[in-house]
């Protein structure tokens, strides 16, 4: 078993089903060819199972590299991996996996990224809305400088798009990012949509003057408009964050520091936007 603190994670995805908590993540040692995703076991949050690989890359998958933020959404009863990857010849874009069980062994529903073919794009997420399924990713800020959001409708089966994309915001839309490598650089990452009583709250990444962090804005609808808040929720060097519930409170979790450097860990803290603060 693998104690929290002693944990190496980034972009953590949890997800929770029948007493255990799935744990997703990218993994590569030194001496693989390829990346994988993984996914670690826990009944506690506090200690986890040794990394199970659930895909493993290889010469017959598109993407040879970058496999990024895995995150997993049960849809229809069965459990969907969307994930970013890239090759030295494709885009990054966000892939779309299937299984029969959320620690089974995932395979491509296609054999290419859901998202444009020629946009550099990532951190594609699920949501239904009416019961019709949206892709929810960033196009980055490598390719277009001033980050977006963007959505797309797909398919009832997951596995084409049915609609362009559409822009929801920019990195610039909200006051608290800073550029990022260069004066007209602006990062989006990690969107994740998050149900309240009234509305739709959507938590994203970007740098702040302190660092890396995360920010909220509401819509009515997952069209939009995006109304963002003037200061990030975090901004303490974490981010990429995702929310889900433990005992009937929603918590959310994200990877701190953003140092690159193996010291990043697993961070979960009680979520209360102010929504929910003024109902309460």
């Amino acid at each position: 078993m693998i104690k929290k603190e002693n944990l190496y994670i980034r972009d953590p995805y949890i997800y929770f089903e029948d007493g255990i908590y799935y744990l997703y993540s990218s993994y590569q040692k030194k001496e693989d060819l390829y990346p994988s995703f993984v996914v670690y076991k826990s009944k506690d949050l506090e200690e986890f199972s040794e990394p199970i690989t659930i895909f493993k890359g290889n010469s017959h998958f598109w993407g040879n590299k970058d496999f990024w933020a895995p995150e997993m959404h049960k849809y229809k009863n069965k459990y969907y991996l969307f994930a970013s990857c890239k090759s030295d010849n494709c885009c990054r874009g966000t892939q779309i996996f299937i299984s029969d069980n959320p620690d089974g062994k995932f395979v491509c529903l296609s054999n290419h990224a859901i998202t444009p073919q020629n946009w550099e794009c990532l951190d594609g997420t699920l949501w239904i809305e009416n019961g019709i399924p949206y892709l929810i990713f960033c196009h980055e800020w490598l390719q277009i400088g001033n980050g977006t959001i963007c959505l797309m409708q797909l398919s009832d089966d997951l596995t084409h798009s049915v609609s362009e994309p559409k822009v929801l915001f920019s990195a610039k839309d909200a006051k608290w990012p800073i550029a990022f490598q260069g004066k007209n650089n602006y990062v989006t990452d990690g969107p994740f949509i998050i149900k309240q009583k009234d509305c739709l709250e959507m938590i994203w990444s970007s740098y702040s003057k302190t660092g890396y962090a995360i920010g909220v804005c509401r819509s009515k609808s997952i069209k939009g408009p995006w109304i963002q808040e003037d200061q990030p929720i975090y901004s303490d060097d974490g981010g990429h964050a995702m929310v889900f519930e433990k005992d009937g409170q929603k918590i959310i979790t994200f990877h701190a520091p953003n140092t690159f450097d193996g010291n990043e860990r697993l961070v979960l803290y009680p979520y209360h936007s102010k929504i929910e603060s003024s109902q309460n």
